[in-house]
């Protein structure tokens, strides 16, 4: 036990050297994945085309997300939670309006892109206001919240909000989103980002920590907001409601006219038979 708790508690140094090649690798798989959800949003025949819609969503909600990200979340959530050490950011509570913006904008667009795209202009207007120390190389960090969140976007081939999505799989989803947002970059922030950057060095233990909780909390959240932001999506574009509508009235005529007459081979109408009882009643009172 003694020994579980020795490591648990002991700082984690790599090699400079190390540090360099773990760094390098993740930018290789950023660099891979960008490529495959580029891939699957302008050549998959399973999503249409983004469109300038598109573009101003994810630009109207990446902005949003930073206003709360660095502005309200920074400034007011998290002192009211009790500041950065208090069990309520250790729950991230603090994170449930931005990954319910996040649903919102995964729920409006589908498509491979969304996630990352939001994300990245939430960082890149956060590195202009606020500053940031290392300018490309910080990039990663950006990278690494949504760019897993698009591959398991892609790898759904459609399901992520489609036509006959139940509420149970918008659960699920926004469950695999949300873990998929806040473990990962966790991750590789305290065991990469944070000591080759920036000098910044965590335990065993608080690396641990860091990643299972915000893996965690991150998918209930996002898991709580997927009904609601599909909700907010169709009353914000009313179209993305109707695929279940079509899927019901797929094998009814929408041009069937209920008193139409028929139309025999020669392409000439048949006459009606009461039509015909009505026009020779008429020649017998002549």
């Amino acid at each position: 036990m003694g020994a579980h708790m020795v490591f648990a508690t002991s700082t984690i140094k790599l090699s400079p050297g190390t540090n360099l090649f773990y760094y390098v690798l993740i930018w290789a798989i950023c660099i891979a994945g960008v490529g495959i959800v580029l891939w699957a949003a302008l050549r998959s025949k399973r999503w249409q085309r983004w469109t300038t819609q598109d573009i101003l969503i994810v630009a109207a909600l990446g902005v949003l997300l930073e206003v709360y990200d660095n502005i309200i979340g920074d400034q007011f959530i998290t002192p009211l939670l009790g500041g950065g050490n208090s069990v309520l950011h250790f729950l991230q509570i603090h994170d449930l309006p931005y990954m319910f913006l996040l649903m919102v904008g995964v729920a409006l667009v589908r498509k491979p892109g969304c996630v990352t795209a939001m994300v990245f202009i939430n960082f890149l207007l956060a590195a202009l206001l606020f500053g940031s120390g290392h300018g490309l190389l910080d990039w990663t960090d950006g990278l690494t919240q949504g760019i897993f969140c698009d591959l398991y976007i892609v790898a759904r081939r459609g399901g992520v909000y489609g036509p006959s999505a139940s509420k149970l799989s918008m659960v699920l989803d926004g469950l695999m989103i949300g873990i998929l947002r806040g473990g990962p970059n966790a991750f590789l922030g305290d065991w990469n980002f944070d000591p080759y950057l920036n000098a910044q060095f965590y335990t065993w233990l608080q690396m641990w920590n860091d990643t299972w909780s915000n893996a965690l909390f991150n998918g209930i959240e996002a898991a709580v907001s997927a009904v609601l932001a599909q909700r907010v999506a169709v009353a914000v574009v009313p179209s993305l409601g109707i695929g279940k509508a079509k899927a019901r009235a797929a094998d009814i005529d929408p041009f069937a006219e209920p008193d139409q007459q028929p139309v025999s081979v020669s392409g000439q109408s048949t006459p009606d038979p009461a039509a015909k009882e009505d026009a020779s009643a008429e020649g017998s009172l002549e």
